[in-house]
C-alpha cells in the first residue's frame, strides 16, 4: 500500500515536473528578447495551449512603473473583425441575414458607396469602399474629445472607392464599420450590448471591453517608444471609431475562452458555419486569416491579428493538432511577436 502511494505521489510530481519545464521552454523563448523591451518600456504576453494544457509567460513592462503580467488587458485591435463576422453568421443562422444581401438594403445613398456592394464582400474585404479609419498616434480622433464620432457622419466620411466590387482583395476597415452598423440596425441595440450577450457572456469573458479606457483597471498602458500614452488616450476613438472592426479589449486568458469556443465547439456558430467562415480566398475567410508558417514543414494555421494605438495582437490556431498561440504586446510597432511565435510553433513541433 505505501508503495502505490509512493507511485502515486511521484506520478503527479512527474507531471507537474513536465508542466513547468514546458511552461519555462515557452518563457525562455520571450526572455531572448527581454532585454530589447527595457528601453522602450512596454511588455509582451503570450498563452500557449498544448494538449488541452495552458502555459502562460510574460516580458517587459505593462507601464513605465509596474512589470507585465499575464492577466493584463489589451486593445486586441483587429481581431474584434473576428467577433463582428461570428456575429453577422449568427444572424445568417437565424435567417435575418443573407451572403449576397446589399448593403443598399440598409444605408442611404453615399455618391462613394456601391449600394451592390454585398455582406460577404464586405466580410471578404472585397468591397473595394475607401478607408475611414487610420490607425496611428498621429490620428487627431485619439485624443481629441471634440471630434465627430457618431455613424452617420463616419459613414458620409467614407471616401472614392478604391477598386469596384469583387474585383480583388484589400484589407479596410470600413467593410467591417459598416457591418457594425448593419448588427445595431436589425437587432435595434448598440454593438456593445450585442457582443457582450452573444460571445462575452456565453464564453464566460469576464476581463472583455468594447472600449479601452483609462480607467479600466488591470489594464497595459499604450506604450510608443518609451512614452506612456495613457494620458492622451480618448475612450471614444476605440468604441466609436475602431467600433466593430477594432474595438475590443480582453486579456489572453479570456481570448482562449473565446478562440476555444469557436473552434472547438458549437457554442456560438454551428461547424457547418464554421466551415463557410473558413473558405479562404486569397488567404482571408470570412473574418479569419490563413497564415503560412516559417517552418521546415509547410503549412498553414488560423487567427487574426490586430494592430490599434498602441498595441499588437498575433494569434495562431492549428485545426490538426488544437494547439494555440496568443501574443500580445503594448506597443504597436514592437517587431518580435511574429518571431516569438514561429519558435513557439518550432518548439511544439
Amino acid at each position: 500500500m505505501n508503495n502505490l502511494i509512493k507511485f502515486i505521489m511521484l506520478f503527479f510530481v512527474s507531471i507537474n515536473s513536465y508542466s513547468q519545464i514546458r511552461n519555462n521552454e515557452f518563457q525562455k523563448i520571450l526572455n531572448v528578447y527581454s532585454d530589447s523591451l527595457q528601453l522602450k518600456k512596454y511588455g509582451i504576453v503570450n498563452l500557449t495551449k498544448h494538449k488541452n494544457k495552458i502555459y502562460k509567460s510574460q516580458i517587459g513592462w505593462a507601464s513605465k512603473t509596474e512589470k507585465m503580467t499575464s492577466d493584463k488587458i489589451f486593445n486586441v485591435g483587429s481581431l474584434t473583425k473576428m467577433f463582428t463576422s461570428v456575429l453577422i453568421l449568427q444572424e445568417i443562422e437565424k435567417g435575418k441575414l443573407k451572403l449576397n444581401d446589399t448593403i443598399g438594403t440598409f444605408f442611404s445613398k453615399n455618391k462613394n458607396v456601391d449600394s451592390k456592394i454585398t455582406i460577404e464582400q464586405l466580410l471578404r474585404h472585397k468591397s473595394g469602399l475607401g478607408e475611414i479609419v487610420i490607425d496611428s498616434i498621429l490620428n487627431k480622433s485619439f485624443g481629441d474629445y471634440e471630434y465627430e464620432y457618431n455613424h452617420s457622419y463616419l459613414y458620409n466620411l467614407i471616401p472614392n472607392k478604391q477598386f469596384n466590387k469583387g474585383e480583388k482583395y484589400l484589407y479596410t476597415n470600413t467593410n467591417y464599420q459598416l457591418l457594425g452598423y448593419i448588427l445595431e440596425l436589425i437587432n435595434d441595440k448598440p454593438y456593445s450590448k450585442i457582443v457582450e450577450e452573444r460571445i462575452f457572456e456565453p464564453c464566460k469573458m469576464k476581463n472583455s471591453y468594447t472600449y479601452f479606457s483609462k480607467k479600466m483597471k488591470n489594464i497595459a498602458h499604450p506604450m510608443y517608444n518609451g512614452e506612456d500614452l495613457l494620458e492622451q488616450l480618448n475612450y471614444r476613438f476605440y468604441y466609436n471609431l475602431a467600433f466593430s472592426a477594432g474595438c475590443i479589449s480582453s486579456n489572453v486568458i479570456d481570448l482562449e475562452l473565446f478562440f476555444t469556443s469557436l473552434y472547438e465547439t458549437e457554442k456560438l456558430i454551428s461547424k457547418e458555419t464554421f466551415n463557410k467562415m473558413t473558405e479562404f480566398q486569397d488567404n482571408y475567410g470570412l473574418g479569419i486569416e490563413k497564415i503560412k508558417v516559417n517552418s521546415k514543414k509547410e503549412y498553414y494555421l488560423i487567427g487574426h491579428g490586430g494592430d490599434n494605438v498602441s498595441f499588437k495582437t498575433r494569434n495562431w490556431y492549428n485545426p490538426k493538432t488544437k494547439d494555440l498561440i496568443i501574443t500580445i504586446s503594448n506597443q504597436m510597432g514592437e517587431k518580435y511577436i511574429g518571431k516569438i511565435n514561429n519558435e513557439i510553433v518550432k518548439q511544439l513541433e
